[in-house]
């Protein structure tokens, strides 16, 4: 009031407070990875002798790859596989016992000494007749009891063979010859094992992307031979700031879009968030993967907006409405029967220019968004163009021009918003 004067009503704009849905983004960078990708490196030397692969062909799961010729291993296999042999034979014919063919003859041979001993006694009986009688000589009765003591020795050899024979072999020898049975097949599987090492098959389906030999090129052990990856193991892999790395998630979901298929955005999901820090850029690595099908390959730059919250039936304001002091509080100017009212906000999540609004102001009252330089609580306005349509903002309120728009005017909560939290 001057002079006893009534002030004149500042001239202001004005949006209605709505309600409706609010998403929380964060807008970052990434490339597309291959999380299955390997380099295949040779574990013995050799010349190669197999490997028809470019740069861009496909491979299946256990297809050959590359082969190295190593002329020794197969000769390893074929003495394995006659040392198995005849230990297995061996070993069969233990388990299979003694043939009856064996037992006979062990048989006739224990007869023949049972006669030949038979014979000697009966010698040596008539020579100590004839010894009686002075009829034979000193001499020749030793020969025969040395021949008696022979044949009774081979008797009781040839009973005692006849004897094992009958019992068959021992599980001793059974397991000595089992064991070294599985030792010849022990060196065949290492002698297999060796020449498998020759041949490199895939181990998945995947892209060639480098080939590092040709056909008659020397592998050298653990020299890289070619390189490819599993198409259906690309993600997108990016990092985030520290600040929202706690808020990261398996699940989220987020928006793709390629700077090599600029015209068409995917959906991705969230599917790993690294557990760590990176302790220099103090960012957290995450991967998402693409839900829609396209000609993606390895280090493509992607950009992502990855939806952080969402608020539905939330109480929006228009950002511009929206005043910050110097302690970061936020305040806002209701329009309520003809005078400005300040009304302290809390302010909640934030999308382009609207922000939700968690208290300080209600669904269908108006708020100043222009023309704040001037207003104080209390002091009466007049809303520009009053009664007139609105002019189409995208708010979806009444909004007209300012008559005071040559004024400085202070600045609103503004800036874009996408990556955080008012």
């Amino acid at each position: 009031m001057k002079g006893g004067k009534q002030a004149k009503p500042l001239l202001v704009e004005v949006q209605a407070v709505r309600r409706g849905q609010v998403v929380q983004f964060l807008e970052v960078s990434g490339e597309i990875v291959a999380t299955e990708s390997i380099v295949v490196a040779a574990t013995k030397e050799g010349p190669i002798t197999f490997c028809p692969w470019r740069e861009g062909d496909s491979a299946r799961a256990g297809e050959k790859l590359i082969e190295i010729d190593r002329a020794i291993h197969r000769a390893e296999i074929e003495a394995a596989e006659a040392s198995l042999a005849v230990a297995s034979a061996k070993l069969a014919d233990l388990k299979a016992g003694t043939r009856p063919e064996e037992i006979q003859k062990a048989e006739a041979e224990v007869r023949r000494w049972e006669a030949t001993r038979a014979f000697c006694e009966k010698e040596l009986a008539r020579e100590l007749r004839l010894m009686e009688h002075d009829a034979a000589s000193q001499s020749s009765l030793e020969q025969w009891s040395e021949k008696l003591a022979v044949a009774e020795a081979e008797l009781d050899a040839a009973r005692e063979s006849l004897r094992i024979l009958n019992a068959g072999p021992t599980q001793t020898e059974i397991a000595i010859q089992s064991a070294a049975a599985d030792e010849a097949a022990a060196r065949l599987n290492l002698a297999k094992a060796h020449l498998a090492e020759c041949t490199i098959v895939a181990p998945f389906d995947g892209t060639i992307t480098n080939v590092h030999v040709r056909r008659g090129d020397l592998a050298i052990a653990r020299s890289p031979l070619l390189e490819m990856y599993a198409h259906e193991s690309l993600v997108v892999r990016f990092s985030v700031p520290e600040a929202h790395g706690a808020a990261m998630r398996p699940g989220m979901r987020a928006t793709v879009t390629l700077d090599a298929l600029p015209s068409r955005t995917f959906s991705a999901e969230v599917i790993r968030v690294y557990p760590q820090l990176d302790s220099v850029m103090r960012t957290r690595t995450v991967e998402a993967r693409l839900t829609e099908p396209a000609d993606f390959v390895p280090h493509m730059f992607a950009r992502l907006n990855i939806e952080l919250e969402r608020a539905e039936d939330a109480v929006l304001l228009p950002a511009e409405a929206v005043i910050t002091t110097l302690s970061g509080d936020h305040f806002v100017f209701v329009v309520d029967q003809g005078k400005a009212q300040r009304r302290d906000v809390e302010i909640g999540l934030q999308q382009e220019e609207t922000v939700q609004a968690i208290r300080g102001v209600e669904f269908g009252q108006h708020v100043v968004v222009a023309g704040h330089a001037a207003i104080r609580d209390g002091q009466p306005v007049r809303i520009a163009g009053e009664g007139q349509p609105a002019d189409g903002h995208p708010f979806g309120g009444q909004r007209q021009a300012a008559g005071n728009a040559g004024q400085d005017q202070p600045s609103p909560t503004g800036s874009s918003g996408k990556g955080g939290r008012r």
